[in-house]
């Protein structure tokens, strides 16, 4: 018994003498893992791909988030993406990843990304629970496989921001 005591009170011990200490920091997107799910290269007459990610059904604060990527046909794609919360929020943080599908890696890889900030003083009557944008982007290579990714993040909270975050991936076919 005085055995099990004496170890008990070292292990206490060390409890309290080796504390762990975490810091908090700002989001940088870059070092963020992004879940890319495997995506459907998509037949040559289709020309549009939507995604709608019903983040949290029961959630609180994040809502919805979506992506659609437009082959236009003409060298340029159209990209769109909203983020949707159930309140209003403080910021809104969305950032648009471009990759091309790459025969001979037989892999996707990103050729560009876009970063979305929107916060609420930036609104004209101070309320922000979506955040939706336009993108356009030109001079694309004809005949290749493309996809759009989305982040979308949302913080609400002045002390000790709650940030939620969504990720997912629609694909299209660009062709001549």
């Amino acid at each position: 018994m005085r055995r099990l005591k004496r170890l008990f009170s070292i292990l206490v011990m060390l409890v309290v003498m080796v504390p762990n200490i975490a810091y908090a920091r700002e989001v940088n997107w870059g070092e963020i893992e992004t879940p890319s799910k495997i995506s459907t290269r998509l037949s040559e007459k289709i020309l549009k791909s939507q995604d709608i990610n019903n983040v949290q059904r029961r959630g609180r604060i994040l809502s919805t988030a979506m992506l659609t990527i437009t082959n236009e046909q003409d060298g340029t794609l159209y990209i769109t993406v909203n983020t949707l919360a159930h309140k209003n929020v403080d910021k809104i943080y969305q950032t648009v990843f471009l990759d091309q599908w790459n025969e001979e890696k037989e892999d996707w890889v990103q050729i560009g990304y876009w970063e979305f900030v929107r916060s609420k003083e930036e609104e004209s009557d101070g309320q922000l629970s979506s955040y939706p944008l336009e993108l356009t982007v030109q001079n694309c290579e004809l005949n290749k496989y493309y996809r759009a990714r989305a982040m979308h993040l949302v913080e609400i909270g002045e002390e000790k921001p709650l940030r939620l975050m969504a990720s997912f991936s629609p694909t299209t076919r660009y062709n001549s």
